[in-house]
């Protein structure tokens, strides 16, 4: 694994990253380092004291559209933030200014100020509309989503399990008894375990397990136990204990959600797993198309993801007072965030073009 020296910490996966884009995807544990110990955050002094928690790791890969159970049950085509692995609690002005940077990184001819606008609008409890394919993504079906979810577990198993195959399902090997893993399904039935081998990006390192389960009903889905490790936001500042963040997490991203569809278990003799149905991509991201219309599509996503990401902020008990300090001198929030993003970019770009 290539790593390139920062002063501060090294770019990890820098030969392994096709472009800037999965670069600055891949190195979350850097960019909060760097805002820690190297980033010149003067400018953001007016805003570092108004935190709560954070999605830690913002860009348009780590959100989309889920069936989720609300507080009563139903299930609904939802849009949200989908990773927490790296969630903790921050200034919410680095977690846009992450935001921004990972979007940037993405589409180097993105416009800046509609993203920001977004997001003060989020932050102030205003919602916009999504782009047209969000919009009928949400007002899909959900049988249509279960029907995809069941077409994908299909090529990837047969009637007794997995299909192994090297690099994508193999033979589960660990030492983690099975019974423990059985035992956090509670009424549904374990048919198969196998292991994801081990992923580039964010998640490198740790260990995926994926269990088919059929319901009481006889339908099959696939789950995905994903080993808990300190979250990146740990790097800028001590976090709650994984239980407790898991409570906050809900409270600032999913508010109006049944939270155990992204869950946290303890594996016996394993630890702590995230535990979560293994979603079916409804999205295609462009993360490296030339394309007019890809590219128009993807800025419009991310103004709808800035907005989502400003809502998360807004709603928390230090949001009022936070938009208050940015109401306070509009430009100087934009031109200090965006010189800590334009210098965190240029030093990515130079681990980027080193190797």
């Amino acid at each position: 694994m290539n790593t390139i020296s920062t002063g501060v910490a090294n770019f990890e996966q820098v030969g392994e990253s096709k472009n800037l884009s999965q670069l600055v995807r891949s190195n979350t544990i850097h960019y909060w380092t760097a805002m820690r110990q190297q980033a010149d955050l003067s400018g953001l002094k007016p805003y570092l004291s108004h935190q709560g928690m954070l999605a830690g790791d913002p860009h348009a890969g780590n959100f989309g559209v889920l069936p989720l159970r609300s507080a009563d049950g139903a299930r609904k085509m939802r849009y949200v933030n989908i990773d927490f692995d790296d969630a903790g609690r921050g200034p919410f002005v680095l977690d846009f200014v992450r935001f921004m940077i990972a979007s940037k990184a993405t589409n180097r001819k993105g416009k800046r100020r509609p993203q920001e606008e977004a997001y003060l609008k989020g932050v102030a409890g205003d919602e916009i509309n999504p782009p047209e394919k969000v919009h009928e993504l949400l007002h899909m079906e959900v049988s249509e989503y279960d029907a995809r979810a069941a077409k994908y577990l299909r090529e990837r198993c047969s009637g007794e399990g997995f299909i192994f195959k090297v690099g994508k399902i193999e033979q589960y090997t660990t030492k983690i008894d099975r019974t423990s893993i059985e035992n956090a399904f509670h009424t549904a039935k374990v048919i198969d375990v196998g292991i994801r081998p081990l992923a580039r990006g964010g998640s490198a390192g740790q260990l995926r397990i994926w269990v088919i389960i059929e319901t009481g009903g006889g339908g099959r889905k696939l789950m995905e136990l994903k080993q808990y490790n300190e979250p990146a936001t740990a790097k800028y500042q001590p976090q709650p204990a994984p239980q407790q963040r898991v409570t906050e997490i809900r409270l600032a991203f999913w508010p109006d959600l049944d939270g155990s569809d992204y869950d946290l278990v303890e594996l016996q003799g394993g630890g702590l797993f995230w535990l979560r149905e293994k979603r079916v991509s409804l999205i295609d991201l462009p993360y490296s198309s030339n394309g007019a219309k890809k590219l128009d599509f993807l800025e419009a996503l991310e103004i709808y993801n800035a907005n989502r990401l400003g809502l998360a902020h807004g709603r928390q008990s230090d949001g009022h007072r936070y938009l208050a300090a940015i109401k306070a001198d509009p430009e100087a929030f934009y031109n200090a965030s965006k010189r800590v993003e334009e210098t965190y970019l240029e030093t990515a770009k130079k681990a980027f073009g080193a190797t």
